[in-house]
Formats: structure tokens, sequence, C-alpha cells
């Protein structure tokens, strides 16, 4: 008998080249990013406030990271892809170039505008990568059902927000004790000046309001609801309607929580600023510096013009008109490439880290206050939020709508976002831009086939080697002036302010111990604890942050206390704190000229100083009255409630009539006079019975105001 023949051994699977596997990683990794955008706060761009998380740099770092290892590979592998003129990242990095020489001029804070102009650079550079690195079709429909399966997730959370609220459910919210005494990081004087961090109104998905989350799901609504018209194949994959169900009562729960105010009087004092500062404007984050009593314009494009310019706003109109012409749908249905086989890992292994990373940032940005076991909180929040996503991208998956439908429907949520920015901020916020932007490239990839990579050209590799030492050289860059100083702040910040909520019962324990040793052991106790768990991390962080003026604001408050304890155990050493204090105030005026806190400070360490020392008396004194003439320039108000506390505070010193009487004088005076402050009808008369104890010779205007 034969033997019956052998069936033929399947071949071998092929290995996939290297090339094409790290091309894959930087899908992935750019996936990822986009995934983690929407959980990364970006309610501060400027980082004004202490108690800003670092999530923002470390997002832009990554960003360079993944667009150097682009440049990488091209070289690697001797490989790229047809280049398209980059007008819309040039224009959009032109903007952060203009929004960094605005910052520098003269009489401005200049800080904000450096991680403004970083904002912008990233997102110059996410359209880079979206363009190039995903230019095929069925890269550029991956990365536009991320940018949905994220919105789900948001507008998933948002839901819960909202009926959670209502039916007394678990929130996803942090939730952080109230604490009476003052922490590290807490603005001692303008808070509204330094964009707090307040409870947050509900629902704002993973956002920082409700207008934010408005204006995200106003854009991707459109793109949602036309995918999910071409719904087709298996059973499960029908549920894509449910994608924009799920968006739609999103907006309207985040409608519902939206305050719309009266903005007439903001627009007016903006473009009042626009006047004055026509072409570089007033610089970023220097808004409500300028506008007194206003924080914000309402109304991103023209805050745009206000910080910017009109070269500012010139080259975002000119990035917004390249992008939405080179996205408009043509009249041809798709581009001509086969969909893709089988399930994207890139996309869903992206996705996972996109998801992760944004957790870690949250964690990050916890407030230092906040119990412990509130990461649990996060951590819950976290796992519902991965399961709607992979839900979604994977129902969105077996979706292929037509690449000149998703086109109209992404110019028009563009549209939508571009009028609504006419009447409010959250449009121009980055957490709104960079899923707008890539969207407009996804459009415009798929507007026409992408080319097949180019091979490798004699003369185009010292180019590419150029593109990658460009690439790396901006991401050290960003990592020098940014990125560094910003851990350190958000670091030493977080430090102090942990210490600080303990700070209080040792500073009680000073006057509960006995005369003697034990007090003596007690005031060393709360003066080393505060120098080395306040002070020093607040230190540090003035060493390598030397141009943030909140954190010498800081360091100044934390260091008025260390002189009290100086002054009972080593005059020489409070004498030497009282210097420090007064520099530090001093030096964030310098850095913020227009912020009323640094001379604020310095009032608080001179009554401090004049009411617990005779050293310097006059001088002191003269200071005083020069600081709070300086305040009054920006916030008249102000004035008469700070000369009633010098005045009380000389009458329970027991002054002579000769300092006394001029002090007096003008405070009633300007009480008089109004629009100075007023005083109230208790504190006039406490002041005039101290003015009649201590006083020999009391002042013309107290008696009259004695007899009234």
């Amino acid at each position: 008998m034969s033997r019956p023949a052998r069936p033929p051994s399947p071949p071998k699977p092929q290995p996939i080249p290297f090339s094409i596997l790290s091309d894959r990683m930087l899908v992935g990794a750019f996936t990822a990013l986009v995934a983690a955008r929407p959980l990364v706060t970006g309610d501060d761009p400027g980082r004004l406030r202490l108690t800003s998380g670092a999530g923002p740099v470390s997002f832009t770092l990554l960003l360079l990271a993944a667009l150097v290892g682009f440049a990488v590979w091209r070289v690697a592998f001797g490989r790229g892809r047809p280049a398209r003129w980059a007008a819309v990242p040039l224009l959009l990095a032109g903007i952060g170039v203009v929004a960094f020489v605005s910052s520098r001029l003269s009489d401005r804070y200049a800080r904000p505008g450096l991680f403004i102009a970083w904002e912008w650079i990233g997102l110059a550079v996410a359209v880079y990568l979206a363009l190039r690195l995903t230019a095929s079709a069925n890269d550029s429909r991956g990365l536009l059902n991320v940018l949905l399966a994220s919105a789900v997730t948001v507008g998933g959370i948002a839901i819960y927000q909202a009926v959670g609220d209502r039916l007394g459910l678990g929130g996803t919210d942090v939730i952080v004790p109230q604490l009476a005494s003052p922490l590290a990081g807490d603005d001692e004087f303008y808070p509204e000046l330094n964009r707090p961090e307040g409870p947050v109104r509900q629902p704002h998905g993973s956002f920082d309001s409700p207008e934010t989350l408005l204006v995200f799901l106003m854009f991707v609504l459109p793109v949602a609801v036309t995918v999910a018209k071409y719904r087709r194949g298996p059973a499960w994959g029908r549920w894509a309607v449910v994608v924009p169900l799920v968006l739609i009562a999103a907006g309207v729960a985040a409608a519902l929580a939206v305050r719309f105010g009266a903005r007439g009087e903001d627009w007016s004092v903006a473009l009042n600023l626009v006047a004055d500062y026509p072409w570089l404007g007033v610089g970023p984050g220097n808004f409500s510096r300028r506008a007194t009593g206003v924080l914000t314009p309402h109304a991103a494009w023209l805050g745009m013009a206000v910080t910017t310019g009109l070269i500012g706003l010139g080259l975002f109109a000119a990035a917004v008109a390249v992008a939405l012409w080179r996205a408009r749908p043509l009249k041809a249905a798709d581009p001509s490439e086969p969909p893709a086989s089988g399930p994207r890992w890139e996309f869903y292994l992206g996705g996972v880290t996109g998801l992760v990373l944004g957790f870690i940032w949250q964690v990050g940005a916890m407030p230092a206050e906040a119990p412990a076991d509130e990461v649990f909180r996060l951590g819950a929040t976290a796992v519902a939020r991965a399961g709607l996503w992979f839900a979604a991208f994977a129902v969105l998956e077996t979706i292929r709508a037509d690449g000149a439908a998703i086109g109209r429907a992404i110019v028009i949520g563009a549209g939508l976002v571009l009028l609504y920015g006419l009447i409010s901020d959250a449009p121009g916020r980055p957490t709104v831009l960079f899923p707008l932007f890539v969207l407009l490239a996804v459009a415009a990839n798929l507007r026409r086939p992408a080319a097949p990579d180019l091979p490798e050209g004699g003369w185009t590799k010292p180019v590419r080697v150029v593109g990658v030492i460009a690439a790396a050289g901006l991401t050290i860059a960003h990592l020098v002036t940014a990125a560094l100083p910003a851990w350190g702040t958000a670091e030493g910040v977080r430090q102090a302010r942990l210490a600080s909520r303990l700070y209080p019962d040792l500073h009680l324990d000073i006057d509960r111990a006995r005369p003697g040793p034990e007090r003596a052991n007690v005031l060393t106790k709360a003066r080393v604890f505060l120098q080395a768990r306040i002070i020093a991390p607040l230190r540090d962080a003035t060493d390598r942050d030397p141009h943030n003026a909140a954190v010498w604001l800081e360091l100044a408050r934390w260091r008025r206390p260390l002189w009290e304890y100086q002054l009972k155990t080593d005059t020489e050493a409070a004498v030497r704190v009282a210097d420090e204090t007064l520099r530090a105030a001093d030096r964030a005026g310098q850095l913020d000229p227009h912020n009323p806190a640094a001379q604020r400070s310095l009032i608080e360490a001179l009554v401090l100083f004049r009411k617990n020392s005779t050293t310097r008396a006059t001088e002191r004194m003269a200071q005083i009255n020069k600081r709070i003439a300086l305040v009054a320039e920006r916030e008249p108000g102000l004035e008469v409630p700070l000369r009633y506390r010098v005045v009380d505070m000389l009458l329970d010193l027991g002054e002579s009539d000769e300092i006394l009487s001029p002090e007096v004088t003008r405070l009633f005076e300007l009480n008089r006079q109004g629009g100075h402050g007023r005083l109230t009808d208790q504190q006039k008369k406490e002041l005039i019975e101290k003015v009649k104890k201590v006083m020999r010779d009391p002042p013309a205007v107290v008696l009259e105001e004695w007899t009234k």
C-alpha cells in the first residue's frame, strides 16, 4: 500500500518588518495622546494658579517626543511620506511665537506667555503628526474613532454626574474637606486673578466646566450623527446609534448647567485694550491685570486679540481658514483604499495607554489636602471610562462612513465652535482646540488618497537629519524652559501645602505652653517645622522657577510668621528674615507689575514689623503709606480699609499725636469723600473711642464726626 500524501504545510507567517512595526508603534503613541487629552486639565494654560498640576506640560513634552520619534523613523529607515505644505502647523506655531514675544515686552507678566506659547507649539505638533503620521484613510478613520470613543466616555461620565447629583449617588470628583486655616498655594489677596480652583458645576465630564464640555460635544456631535447613519454589519455594530444619543443627552445636561450673564461691559473693556495695544496685545495671562474688575472678555477670539494682538488673531484666522479649506469635502465619495482587516491593535493599545496616562495625570492633579482614599474614586471612574471607551471604539470600528460626509460634518462642527467663540471663552481653551484641529486634519486626510511612502532619496536624507536635530532641540528647549520649572513648582507647592495642614496646631501650642523652657521648646519646634517643611520647599520652587511671581508671594507670606518666631529668639536672624520677606514680595512686584498682590504683601509685612518692632519705625511708616497709594491707584475702594488697619494698629500701640494726627485725619477725610471705600458705623464708633483715649489733641475731623 502506498502512503497517503501529506497535506502541504501552511506557509510560515512572514515577520513584520521593523520599519512597519515601529511605524505602528508611533501611530499607537499618538493615539494614546489623543485619547488622554480630554483628561488633562486645560483651564490654566498660563499656569497662573500655584496649585495647577504638571499634566499639561508633560502632555506637550510627550507630543514633542512623538515628533522626535517620527523624525528618527524617517531617517532610520530612509522613508517618508509625500510632503504637504505644513501651513496650518506653521501658522499655529506662529501664534506661539507671537504670544512669547508679546509677553516679553516691558511692563507685563512674562511667565504665562512662555507656557501659552508652548501650548500653541504643541498644538502645531499635534496637527503635523495627524497630517503625516496618520495620513492614510484607514489611520485617519482610526483616529476619528478614537476621538468619538473619547467623546462617548466624556458624555457618559457627564450623564452620570447629572443624574447622580440629583439622586444622591457617589460622585466622580475628588472630595476635599473644607479647612478653616489657609494652606500653601491659596492666593492671599487676589485669588480671582489667578483662576482659583473651586467647586465645578455638574455635569462637566472630565473638563474644567460644563461650558467646555458643551463646546466639545458641539463639534463632535455632527460627526457622530454622520457616522451612525452608516452603521452596518453585525447586530452589535448597529449599536452605533447610541453614540450620538449619549452625546445629545450629555450636551443637553451641560447646556442646562451653563450660566450665561451680561457680557457687553466686558467686551467694551476688551475692545478698549485692543485699541490701546493693537498689534501684540497686552500679553498672555495679563488681561485681568490690565482690566480692573474684569477677569475675562467672555469671548475667545476677542480675548486672543487682547492678549496676542491683531497679529496673533490674524494668524489664528489664517490657520482656521486653511484648515477648513483643506477639510472641505470633495465630490468623490471615498479614497480608494481597502478597509483595514482585523483588529487594529495600535489603536486599542494606544487607547489603553492614553486612558492610563490620563488617570495618572488626574491623580497628580488631586489637591494635596484631599484624603488619600479619594484616589479610589478616581480609579472607579477610570474603570467605567475604560469600559465605555472600548465598547464605543469596537462599535465604531465596524462602520466605514463616506469620507465626504465625514468631512462635511467636521466642517459644520468647527463652524459651530467658531461662532460660539464670539460669546464664550471655552472654544479658545487647549482642551477644545486640540481635538478641533486634529479633526480638521483627519478631514484633510480623508479628502484625498494618501500616496505610498517615499523611498529613500539622496538629497532628502540630510533634510531629514536636520529635522531630527530640530525636533530634539525643540523638545530639550521645552524640557528646560517649561517642564522642569513647572514640575519644580508643582512639587514644592504640594509639599508645602501638605505641611501647612499641620502648622496651625503647632502655632496654637505656643500659646498653650507654660512660659519658660516648655514654651521655648514648642516655639523652636514650630519654627523648625515652618522652615523645613513649608519655607524650604517654596524656596526650592523659586530656585527652579524664578520667574513665578506667585511662588515669591507665597514665600513672603510664610516668612512673616517665621520673623515673629525669630524676633523672640534671635534678633539678628529676625532682621535677616525681614529683609528676605520684603525682597521676595518686591521681586514678585517686579515680575508681575500690574498685580497689586505684591504691594499688599509688602503692606502686610510692614504693618507686622511696625506693630512688633520699633526698629526703623519712621521708615516703615513711610513705606506703608507709599504701598497703600500704589494699591489705591488700581483699586481705590481698598484705600480706606487698608488705612483703617494701619490707624487701628497705631492706636493700639499708643503712638504719639505727632504720628497719629496725619494718619487719622487722612483716613476720615477719605471716608467722607467716598470712592475710596467706607468705614462701617461700628468701625467708626470704635475708632473715635480709641482716638479719645489715646490722643491728647484729636484732629478736628474726628471731633466733627464725634459730634454728629
